[in-house]
């Protein structure tokens, strides 16, 4: 009896962990009807449209290699739902080793940390109103080395640099606080010569430093976020913030946001882009803890110096989303 318990207790060892190794598969698909009018210089386009809202799927896991040690991975592709386009666009994808007591080392492609710093003040992510239209530094990079803190009262420490075959060899970081309890979310970040996209400067090797606060207080949120970007080879710098406001009654949520950028470079020559300005407002209403029905309404306007082609472009859209 006591020898097949021991047998019993040495094949349950080796079982556990690979039942718990199995894969995660997850995702989501997110479409929406659109109706889109554009207008520049005096003239007026039209046209409705389907949009696939970053839909995706992946696969993820963590496998048990000792007592405090796991090997962490993730592959995700981003997939065209609606029909048109190329299926199967790269997103993050990652391989690691996280300890317990001393943080987690990851190398691959994913965004970089002054990205994720935004936590999720952005409340039209994905859509026509996503803010990456008037912030800067919204970038996925390639040939990454990463290191992630364990978190410490509620604070985490993240920097990763890009190896010397990346467009610009940068590195980012970011100093996050996330307390659940009080509702406040609070981030640092800063990216140093990344090779990304700006606003309303132009794109290349930008320097960016970007400041995030989120207070949630019963159902109301209140999110604001500060960036500043300058390329550093064109001498361009850029100022851009965004303010928001979500409410939630019952299984409706109410949300609107704001943000502007400011090209601040000296001299501006006629045809820059001097601003852009992003506005949003916005219902979602949860059918289940994996699907909504939303409906949003976003106007995007673009100034440049000595032009008469402004443009003004306003979207309404109202879509579906289940994740898996």
């Amino acid at each position: 009896m006591k020898r097949n318990l021991i047998a019993l207790a040495v094949a349950a060892a080796f079982i556990a962990p690979v039942a718990n190794a199995a894969p995660k598969v997850y995702g989501k698909i997110n479409i929406s009807a659109e109706s889109m009018k554009a207008e520049t210089g005096g003239v007026s386009t039209e046209k409705t449209q389907m949009t696939s809202n970053a839909s995706r799927f992946g696969v993820k896991g963590e496998d048990e290699l000792t007592a405090n040690l796991s090997a962490i991975y993730g592959i995700e592709w981003e997939v065209t739902a609606e029909g048109d386009g190329t299926d199967l666009g790269q997103r993050n994808r990652f391989l690691g080793l996280k300890h317990q007591s001393l943080g987690t080392v990851k190398m691959g492609r994913f965004d970089s940390y002054l990205k994720e710093a935004q936590g999720k003040v952005d409340l039209f992510n994905d859509y026509a109103g996503d803010m990456k239209y008037t912030i800067a530094a919204e970038n996925r990079l390639n040939n990454v080395l990463a290191y992630e803190s364990p978190k410490f009262m509620n604070t985490e420490f993240n920097v990763m640099a890009q190896t010397q075959d990346a467009a610009s060899a940068g590195t980012s970081l970011s100093i996050v606080h996330n307390n659940d309890e009080l509702g406040l979310y609070l981030a640092l970040a800063m990216d140093s010569n990344v090779d990304g996209k700006a606003s309303t400067i132009t794109a290349g090797e930008l320097d960016t430093m970007r400041l995030v606060a989120s207070y949630k207080v019963a159902d109301l949120t209140l999110n604001a976020l500060y960036n500043t970007t300058e390329n550093t080879v064109k001498k361009e710098e850029e100022t851009a913030y965004l303010v928001g406001a979500a409410y939630k009654m019952g299984d409706v949520e109410l949300k609107a946001q704001y943000s502007v950028a400011d090209n601040d470079t000296n001299n501006l020559t006629n045809g820059k882009t001097s601003q852009k300005t992003l506005t949003s407002v916005g219902a979602d209403y949860k059918l289940s803890s994996k699907a909504k029905v939303f409906g949003w309404y976003s106007m995007k306007e673009q100034t440049k110096v000595g032009s008469t082609t402004d443009t003004t472009e306003d979207t309404l859209g109202v879509g579906i989303e289940h994740k898996f």
